[in-house]
């Protein structure tokens, strides 16, 4: 009996042209995966009848659904592609590499699919276990920074299909470009780093409905449609002054206590970017996150005898990523 281990398994993928048409995969995930699941189900339909007794007299095949989640260290963010929207760039200072928001679905100016490919060889080396997943896409982004740890994004997703056999992977190189890690970044809130921050974490929300692009005549979905794009973001901080009249206030609304929310009904909205530098020298990398029109829904300040600094988490939500030109969360670079 062969068995298998995650040290012996690959993880490649490429941008596909046509839904649910698969493409030989070519490219690793850029930074180190922890983790990787897929979960399938038949939905099997179970029927039982009058006068046919206890027990069930049918099982067929209902839909087909496919999920899968992934846990890795980014290096860049060109995999996010497919739950952000268009890669552009060509990641230098004036001309960084970036991820545009995109309102749908589509292989030209919107969201695209990809084939994931998922191959495993047993320790004796000798059988390989291929999972390819067709049509791949990310529902759920989270990005997160704590200290004493490297960046980490957590991923879900879907996809339409898969094919699994007991065949070679494709060869690629790993990828070698060095992680973010925590002594790198800041988190900063309209423009200015906040101090004493212990984690940072920004979620993206697609809100995909697997079922809503089926129909009769297949078991699998014909199309992916996302929903609506939620930003979420939460810090954990020692108090400081900043946060105690800066942030507070934007939580607020006003200073020192709650706006009666009359003469205006939103609050006061601000930047937040999440900004990872390895300086400021030529070839040295920068990479951000980008959010605007930022808002704090509540902050969280339990004050202990035997925790020493008060600490505080406070979450937020946004609109959208940072405007230019169009809305891109996400950008990297080398400095030039």
């Amino acid at each position: 009996m062969v068995t298998y281990r995650g040290y012996k398994t690959t993880v490649l993928y490429k941008l596909e042209s046509v839904m649910g048409t698969p493409v030989t995969v070519d490219a690793p995930v850029k930074g180190k995966i922890q983790n990787m699941t897929i979960n399938q189900t038949n939905n099997l339909i179970r029927v039982a009848a009058l006068g046919a007794g206890r027990n069930e007299v049918f099982v067929g095949f209902g839909n087909y659904e496919c999920s899968w989640s992934m846990e890795y260290n980014p290096a860049a963010f060109d995999f996010l592609e497919i739950g952000v929207g268009d890669m552009g760039g060509s990641g230098t200072t004036a001309a960084p590499y970036y991820l545009a928001e995109a309102d749908f679905r589509d292989y030209t100016t919107g969201m695209k699919t990809a084939t994931i490919e998922v191959s495993g060889l047993d320790v004796s080396g000798g059988t390989f276990n291929t999972d390819t997943l067709i049509s791949a896409v990310i529902n759920t982004i989270g990005i997160s920074i704590e200290l004493n740890a490297p960046l980490k994004c957590t991923l879900e997703g879907y996809a339409q299909n898969v094919i699994s056999k007991a065949t070679t992977g494709e060869t690629v190189t790993a990828d070698t470009t060095l992680l973010w890690i925590f002594s790198q970044g800041a988190f900063k809130w309209n423009g200015t780093a906040v101090g004493r921050v212990q984690s940072a974490t920004i979620n993206i929300n697609n809100n995909y409905d697997p079922d809503i692009g089926r129909e009769l005549g297949s078991r699998v979905p014909q199309e992916f449609e996302p929903g609506l794009r939620k930003y979420d973001w939460t810090i954990v901080a020692k108090m400081t002054s900043a946060i105690a009249t800066t942030m507070r206030d934007a939580f607020y609304g006003q200073a020192n206590e709650p706006d009666p929310g009359v003469a205006s009904s939103e609050p006061t909205f601000y930047d937040i970017i999440l900004d990872f530098a390895e300086g400021a020298a030529s070839t040295d990398r920068v990479a951000q996150i980008l959010l605007s029109d930022c808002s704090i829904n509540d902050i969280a300040k339990p004050i202990n005898i035997g925790d020493n600094l008060v600490e505080v988490t406070i979450n937020g939500a946004a609109k959208r990523g940072t405007n230019d030109t169009t809305n891109r969360p996400f950008k990297w670079w080398t400095i030039t």
